[in-house]
């Protein structure tokens, strides 16, 4: 009888679970402590606790960080495929995690500019929310209206994994320069403080910048996001993706490589060669 008992109970709790599943799965779990300094909200001070903690739940990282594991020898691979593999599956968590926070952020502003349309009150944690993006996205905005949403819109928005991945491996040779291994720096970003990064060898006499060092590949990543979504270099890339957006159509990665051509000083050939890429690792990119 106790048994019988036990059996329906582990039945119906498992039932429970089941039914209950698909809603636990519709929010995910907020990282609180998942913010860089320069991505924490500086105006924030005069809201009561509660409110803060709601802030910093909006702005919170969705997924976990991977966990950190040092940078493999790539050069060690003698089969091409399995090195591409290699390269992609160890910078691809990282790259998931950008975008799947961009995506909670890009969805809550949509929500708020609906309000906004239809002219309904916007909560003082929602006010904040939205300015602690204006801040973090590089927009001096001192009152906000329809234009600035729309400009803080086209900056909270995915960049594909296949063009990360891409650029990564173009600039990296496949994660093997010397920048890459020494310095997690996976697109050649530079920096412009005496001692922040690596000095290039072909640096020219009277030159000052340095290849950035970072101390995780994640910090490397995030430092990509965010100089595509906010430098004005690449307001072209954003205009692509905010077009497509307008017009319904998928995001992709091709489309928004013809926004690169101030990345690299060798302009449309840059373009075409990332291009190529994508296309020609278009299998192992989307395995």
């Amino acid at each position: 009888m106790l048994l019988k008992k036990i059996v329906i109970f582990a039945f119906w709790l498992l039932v429970c679970i089941a039914a209950l599943s698909p809603f636990t799965e519709l929010e995910p779990v907020k990282q609180l402590d998942s913010l860089e300094e320069w991505q924490k909200p500086s105006r924030i001070t005069a809201l009561n606790e509660a409110d803060k903690k709601k802030v910093l739940q909006r702005l919170a990282y969705t997924q976990s960080a991977p966990v950190f594991t040092h940078l493999p020898d790539f050069n060690r691979y003698t089969d091409t495929t399995e090195k591409k593999r290699a390269f992609f599956s160890y910078l691809r968590p990282y790259v998931k995690r950008e975008n799947a926070r961009l995506r909670s952020l890009r969805q809550q502003l949509l929500d708020i500019q609906q309000k906004k349309q239809k002219r309904l009150k916007i909560s003082l944690e929602e006010y904040a929310f939205l300015y602690s993006l204006y801040d973090e996205f590089r927009m001096d905005v001192a009152e906000t209206d329809e234009s600035m949403l729309d400009e803080l819109l086209k900056r909270v928005d995915v960049i594909p994994e296949t063009l990360v991945l891409m650029q990564a491996a173009n600039e990296s040779a496949w994660g093997t320069s010397r920048f890459a291994v020494e310095g997690y720096n996976f697109f050649g970003q530079w920096c412009f403080r005496e001692g922040c990064g690596l000095i290039p060898n072909s640096r020219l006499e009277g030159q000052s910048h340095e290849v950035a060092k970072f101390a995780t590949p994640a910090a490397s990543i995030k430092s990509y996001f965010y100089n595509l979504n906010t430098f004005h270099t690449y307001a072209s890339l954003r205009d692509i993706r905010a077009r497509l957006r307008r017009e319904g159509k998928p995001v992709r990665g091709e489309a928004l490589a013809a926004g690169l051509g101030a990345y690299s000083e060798r302009g449309d050939d840059y373009i075409a060669e990332i291009s190529g890429m994508i296309r020609f690792n278009r299998k192992l990119l989307e395995e």
